[in-house]
């Protein structure tokens, strides 16, 4: 008694030291049979003798051997008073030296019987050895369960003859550690006793790498185990279906030794166990007894050790392994609980670095670790996390703040709301005003527009502090003048409306959009829309070679002449003359076709033109005389008007050549002669300043004496109108120059400028007395604009000399920057808007023009604003723009042509298109000499002049010989007649190739075709034959084989051709025979005299191949 209460304690005393003997690694108990001990836990399904003796006998041989004895179990074994007690306990081996003398047993006879071993908890199974004092069994099989027996699986079957016994279950050797199959080493007849029966949980032919996986620990864990026989083994001589009557049996189970290896199991965790105390308050303990309550270690609790110890949750539990130090860590409460567990979803949120939540924190803390304050408390910094003081309560302004006065459990920061800041949460942010508590924000946000106010609102009021260019309450409007307020990258932008090209100076406030004139667009109303265009600053051109000539410092003609504008795109007017030799003028006369027809005819018929009005277009035909007889003399110029000695100098444009004019070239004007512009297209009145461009010849200076006569008054914007005459100098180094006085015009008016040229006194007469005039221009005066620009933008208007510069550069030529945009202003303010471009659909490449000038992109060789006109050179407006004259020089008068038919203008003796080859009558271009045919042709071969087409049945290169069948001296005026030969050449009759009159007796002699003779060619000659009175007959060759005499006239037939006077021994109508007596061949004049055979064939009788006899 003393011995066991020393046990109960023992654990208790020398618990420490039982925890350290394995602190860095895993822990395992050692082996031990779990069967010591447990005797009250093992049972059996059949026990000899419980009921009182029976009989059993042995298998023997031997006749004086006792072979049967006695069972009788009612008392357990004892070696002295009760040796024949055969109990379940009788197998837990004692190690004692008579343990043979005492085994289980089971009744006679009856097959099926089970063994169990129930344990008081999970203990950890190695291995079973069973020894038999009897046959061991036919068949048997083992079994463990895990929950006390309320569920079994079966470890191994054992069988002589797996396949009869338990077919269900394979005999062959195990695939993997868990396969359950049935072993027959174990189930032999021999040996007859101590015979083994062992089964190992783990079969060590497979290697176990993870001894903590789930099938290896399904396999050593167990808290029962249980044997079942299933099968005795009998010899045959008796059948144990039924109860022998004999009771001494000699069949049934007997078992020395039962073992069931194993030790506490304790997950790595332990090596010691104690005893596992079963509720009676004491525990029974036995020397060598494997007990199942495990002392664990690395802070982990459990009969199994199969948990954490309380307050050791930190880190996960686990099995013990190599590296135990991180197994269930204690957990950090900070000395607020003394309590935790472990939380899964911390675990990972941490990474692994910590899964311990506390429970129940004391001293106002919460958190995973009791490191927080409640709400309303924070941790005051003068004293430690684990100060049960040192949560103290947060300052924070309720109106502020979140949750009515919540601030950082650390730091003490109140918690704001979202547009309030400060550690108590007592200030509206920057850019928010008005804290109020029952605001969920805190306070409202600032309506100042960012851009348009200085700095933030007032936090009490929200009052704004507006920029300099904003306006309003909010600070969100501009000032009147400026737009984009948000809506750019600035503040507020000017709206710099363009001053022409928009109605006022002010804008949309939101996109800085003016407010455009007609056809006007971009924000500032500073471009034309597309197909429309600014007009430059000598966008009032009059062309000189559209200019009415001035006789002799007066009009030409009382007459008013047509409007010469070139501004917009009119009616084509070509200008021909009326000798069949033409000169071709080809320029184009631009004029704006009204309803008044009548009197532009008069007006042109006064001027020397017959005037014409086909398809649509007007046609002037010039009546000249004398042209036909001029020459090319080196000029190309045009009479500006017919006897006049004012003349158009067209200029050809090329590509390396600059343009210095406009239009189709100049007007050579000599010394007292002038001009009469017409004008009548200005859409404004205005102050305009004339303009003259010009080429001086020589550098000597001319004076221009301009007069301007009112025709119409028109809208009378100005007041008064331009009297007297102005002079004007035009310098020798100069190209243009501008009227010093400005001249007021109305819009709608008519007016007629007239200037003459003259030479200044004292200007060397050496240097020529003509000048080439290009144009005449109206600038408009910027001054005289009303409200326009401002005294800067007219300064800079001068400072760069815009007009200057207008009147000075050539059309390809640019103005400055300044000048451009001050000029594309005002042409928008003087035409209320841009300009429709007007290209010519025809003569441009496109319907757009360029956005100042109004310039279309022409199509090759065509020129004008509106790409209207064929340039000099060129003809033939089409689509493919206009081709080159390329008039031959050799055969033309000028360079020039017609610029609708492309005809240029030829000498007498030349033709063609461009003028490149002889008249009809002449040959031999370029000098054209008149064809020498007898006055019998009027065409000859232009390159040789043989003449083609002789008339009046004559031939020859110059029709000087009669035809065939004729007779006649054309040369000496004999005309040609018709050979009778019998008859003319035309009756099917005519028997000769040509006929001669003998010049003395006039007598007509016919040369006669072949076989014919006579005078008249009328009688065929010997040797030919033909009846000459049938139509179509001829003398044809008498076909005699060359056997007759040609000249015989008697020799054939002249009508039948039939041959009469055979020659060489012939004979026959064609003389193709020999004669009698001849033999040979008639066709080669061979017949000889002789007797010839008969030939087979009648061909052959001409050809007789056999010699004759002799006589």
């Amino acid at each position: 008694m003393i011995f066991i209460i020393f046990i109960v304690f023992l654990p208790v005393a020398q618990l420490q030291d039982l925890q350290d003997q394995c602190p860095g690694g895993s822990c395992n108990p050692q082996l031990g049979d779990l069967m010591v001990g447990r005797a009250d836990q093992l049972s059996a399904s059949s026990t000899c003798g419980l009921d009182g003796p029976q009989d059993y006998c042995i298998i023997g041989y031997l006749e004086d051997v006792q072979k049967c004895f006695k069972c009788d179990s009612r008392l357990p074994y004892d070696r002295y008073s009760n040796p024949n007690s055969h109990r379940i306990e009788n197998v837990i081996t004692t190690f004692d030296p008579e343990r043979k003398t005492r085994w289980w047993q089971s009744e006679n006879g009856v097959h099926q019987v089970s063994l169990r071993l129930d344990l008081e908890t999970v203990f950890q199974f190695s291995h079973l050895v069973l020894t038999f004092k009897s046959f061991r069994p036919t068949a048997m099989l083992v079994e463990r369960s895990k929950d006390f027996g309320r569920s079994w699986k079966v470890f191994r079957y054992f069988a002589e003859d797996c396949s009869l016994h338990f077919p269900a279950v394979s005999n062959q050797a195990a695939d993997s550690i868990d396969d359950v199959v049935c072993d027959s080493r174990y189930s032999g007849s021999e040996p007859s006793t101590d015979g083994e029966v062992v089964l190992k949980a783990l079969d060590p032919v497979f290697q176990i790498v993870n001894p903590y996986a789930q099938k290896i620990q399904d396999l050593i864990t167990l808290t029962n185990i249980r044997v079942n026989f299933t099968r005795l083994f009998t010899l045959g001589d008796t059948l144990l279906g039924r109860r022998r009557r004999n009771p001494q049996d000699k069949y049934y189970y007997a078992l020395y030794n039962m073992v069931v290896r194993g030790s506490c199991f304790c997950n790595g965790h332990a090596s010691q166990c104690t005893p596992v105390d079963r509720g009676r308050g004491d525990v029974f303990t036995q020397t060598g007894m494997v007990h199942g309550r495990c002392v664990c270690q690395h802070n982990t609790a459990g009969e199994n050790c199969e948990k954490c110890q309380d307050f050791h949750h930190d880190t996960p539990w686990r099995p013990g392994g190599v590296n135990t130090v991180n197994i269930c860590r204690r957990c950090n409460c900070h000395g607020h609980s003394d309590s935790c567990h472990f939380d899964t979803a911390h675990f990972e949120l941490t990474g692994g670095v910590s899964g311990g939540v506390c429970d129940d924190c004391r001293h106002d803390r919460t958190g995973p670790r009791c490191e927080r304050c409640r709400p309303f408390l924070y941790q005051d910094p003068q004293r430690a996390t684990d100060d049960p003081h040192a949560c103290i309560p947060c300052d924070c302004d309720p109106a502020g703040s979140q949750g009515g006065g919540l601030c950082d459990a650390l730091t003490g920061q109140c918690v704001c709301k979202e547009n309030v800041e400060g550690r108590r949460c007592d200030r509206c942010k920057y850019g928010f005003f008005s804290l109020r508590q029952d605001d969920p924000a805190g306070c409202q946000v600032c309506r100042c527009h960012v851009m348009g106010s200085v700095g933030s609102c007032d936090q009490l009021t929200g009052s704004c502090e507006c920029d300099r260019l904003a306006s309003g309450p909010l600070c969100d409007r501009c000032l009147a003048g400026f737009w984009g307020l948000g809506n750019s990258v600035f503040r507020c932008s000017p709206c710099d409306c363009d001053i022409g090209g928009a109605h006022s100076t002010t804008c949309s406030p939101e996109d800085g959009q003016c407010s455009c004139l007609p056809n006007m667009v971009g924000r500032r109303c500073s471009d034309p829309a597309s197909g429309y265009f600014l007009a430059p600053l000598d966008y009032f051109l009059y062309e000189a070679e559209l200019a009415a000539p001035l006789h002799g410092g007066s009009s030409s003609s009382p007459s008013t002449p047509p409007s010469s504008s070139s501004l917009v795109c009119a009616v084509r007017v070509s200008v021909y003359t009326d000798n069949i030799m033409c000169f071709t003028c080809s320029i184009s006369v631009y004029f704006q076709l009204n309803p008044d027809v009548p009197q532009c005819e008069q007006y042109f018929r006064e001027q020397g033109y017959n005037f014409k009005f086909t398809n649509g277009r007007v046609v002037l035909v010039r009546r000249t005389r004398g042209l036909v007889r001029r020459r090319r003399q080196g000029q190309n110029s045009i009479p500006l008007d017919p006897g006049h000695a004012l003349q158009i100098v067209p200029r050809q444009r090329t590509v390396d050549q600059p343009i210095t004019w406009t239009g189709l070239g100049l007007v050579r004007v000599l010394e007292g002669e002038g001009l009469r512009f017409t004008v009548d297209n200005l859409p404004s009145s205005l102050d305009y300043q004339l303009v003259i461009r010009y080429e001086p010849k020589a550098p000597s200076d001319w004076l221009a004496s301009v007069s301007i006569i009112t025709a119409l008054l028109g809208d009378g914007g100005c007041s008064s109108n331009p009297t007297g005459s102005k002079p004007l100098i035009l310098p020798g180094n100069s190209r243009g120059v501008i009227l010093d006085s400005p001249v007021c015009l109305n819009a709608g008016g008519r007016y007629f400028v007239d200037v003459v040229f003259n030479k200044l006194p004292g200007s060397d007469g050496s240097s020529g007395s003509q000048i080439l005039i290009d144009s005449m221009g109206l600038i408009p005066r910027i001054e005289s604009i009303k409200d326009f620009c401002s005294q800067s933008d007219l300064d800079s208007f001068r400072r760069f000399h815009c007009i200057g510069l207008a009147s000075e550069l050539g059309p390809q030529e640019s103005v400055p920057d300044i000048c451009e945009g001050l000029i594309k202003s005002m042409s928008a303010r003087i035409h209320n808007g841009a300009i429709l471009c007007r290209c010519n659909v025809i003569g441009s490449l496109g319907p757009f023009c360029s956005k100042l000038g109004g310039f279309c992109e022409c199509k090759p060789n065509v020129i004008g604003r509106c790409c209207d006109t064929c340039a000099p050179l060129t003809f033939g407006f089409g689509p493919d723009g206009c081709k080159p004259c390329e008039c031959d020089p050799r055969g033309s008068m000028s360079e020039l042509c017609d610029q609708i038919r492309g005809q240029c203008a030829c000498r007498s003796e030349v033709t063609g298109r461009r003028c490149d080859r002889c008249q009809t009558g002449f040959w031999g271009f370029p000098f054209c000499r008149h064809c020498e045919c007898n006055g019998l042709s009027e065409v000859c071969d232009e390159e040789t002049g043989e003449c083609l087409n002789c008339r009046e049945h004559t031939t020859g290169p110059n029709c000087d010989r009669c035809v065939e069948g004729y007779y006649g001296n054309p040369v000496s005026r004999q005309p040609c007649q018709s050979c009778l030969c019998p008859d003319v050449q035309s009756s099917g009759r005519f028997f000769a190739t040509s006929c001669q009159q003998d010049p003395q007796s006039l007598s007509v002699t016919c040369n006669c075709r072949e076989g014919h003779t006579g005078p008249r060619c009328d009688r065929c000659r010997p040797g030919f034959y033909g009846n000459l009175v049938l139509p179509g007959a001829r003398c044809e060759k008498c076909r005699c084989n060359n056997n007759i005499n040609p000249d015989d006239h008697h020799a054939c037939d002249s009508l039948t051709g039939e041959c009469l006077h055979c020659l060489h021994n012939t004979m026959g109508p064609r003389c193709q025979a020999c004669r009698p007596a001849y033999y040979g061949n008639a066709l080669d004049q061979d017949c000889k005299a002789g007797r010839a055979q008969k030939s087979s064939s009648p061909r052959l009788q001409s050809k007789v191949q056999a010699p004759c006899k002799g006589h």
